[in-house]
């Protein structure tokens, strides 16, 4: 299974709305949390990591799925990217 560095923007939500989106996207296995060398970080806003044996495409396909009926007027802004290595300066979760 790849690794996957996801960002989401809905458009014109709640805070209601973004903690259903959370929830969904951590169905697809994408969390808002990133474990680092010795602790686990909070990724920015809107942003996802996480493991799925599908292709970028189809995880994208499936995240404007769950994310279209919380954005409001226009579709989310969607962009699924395959990681193979990464570095990040991020606050503990």
């Amino acid at each position: 299974m790849a690794e996957y560095m996801v960002r989401v923007e809905i458009y014109k939500a709640n805070s209601e709305s973004y903690e259903e989106l959370h929830k969904a996207l951590e169905m697809l296995g994408t969390k808002r949390t990133v474990q680092g060398d010795s602790k686990l970080l909070k990724m920015p806003d809107g942003t996802y990591f996480g493991t799925s044996s599908l292709t970028a495409e189809q995880l994208r396909k499936r995240i404007h799925e769950m994310a279209r009926p919380f954005s409001h007027p226009s579709d989310p802004s969607i962009f699924v990217s395959q990681s193979v290595d990464w570095s990040a300066w991020l606050k503990p979760a």
